[in-house]
């Protein structure tokens, strides 16, 4: 039984876990998420991949364990896209103009052109069965609405796959790291065998088309 099934009654997610999966913060605003989440099981021994800055601000839910994910063979499916290793997908990464950032649809304004927004990835394989959302990513809001930036969208025409797992940073000892604390992007994705033969080839999940 999945770990996380209190956030999933009935195998569907609860308020909080929809509506975070929907990209819906505490004011009730959109930023963007998952254009029509659906739930699934991440199985023990799947392997997730997550991009992050460092914790700025007393309070903050821990960088490295947030709840927006993605699988190996998401990267690969972006890496085949434009045609180029992990190396090319951060060029220009600390001035906000690397591939990865529209491929997530990260607007300026969340992070105000922060040069550590993406600077830190970690990688896990599960102990434990997980609940999550899953799908493709929406265009991100301002608040207001008053700008929207659309993802690209990569081969069959869908925007990257994204995992949305509810208050991830509370299963964290259910997850096993496989980088170093705070491994830099750029080294990892930089790297010639780009994010590491034994993470980046890691079989293809079930639900995963």
């Amino acid at each position: 039984m999945p770990i996380n099934d209190a956030d999933y009654p009935d195998g569907q997610a609860g308020q909080g876990a929809k509506l975070g999966a929907l990209g819906f913060d505490a004011s009730g605003h959109r930023g963007g998420g998952i254009e029509r989440p659906i739930v699934v099981t991440l199985p023990a021994n799947a392997v997730l991949l997550r991009l992050y800055k460092p914790v700025l601000n007393k309070g903050d839910t821990p960088g490295d364990f947030g709840a927006w994910w993605f699988t190996p063979f998401e990267y690969r499916r972006i890496c085949d896209y434009f045609g180029v290793d992990g190396s090319a997908l951060i060029q220009g990464r600390s001035a906000g103009a690397s591939a990865l950032h529209g491929v997530l649809a990260l607007l300026h304004e969340w992070y105000g052109g922060d040069p550590a927004q993406l600077s830190y990835i970690n990688a896990v394989r599960l102990k434990a069965p997980l609940l999550a959302s899953y799908g493709s990513g929406a265009p991100a809001n301002t608040d207001g609405y008053g700008r929207t930036l659309k993802p690209v969208r990569l081969t069959g025409g869908t925007s990257a796959r994204q995992v949305y797992i509810h208050k991830c940073w509370q299963y964290q000892a259910a997850m096993e790291r496989l980088l170093p604390v705070n491994a830099l992007t750029d080294s990892v994705l930089g790297a010639a065998q780009g994010a590491g033969t034994g993470i980046a080839a890691a079989p293809r999940l079930g639900f995963e088309a």
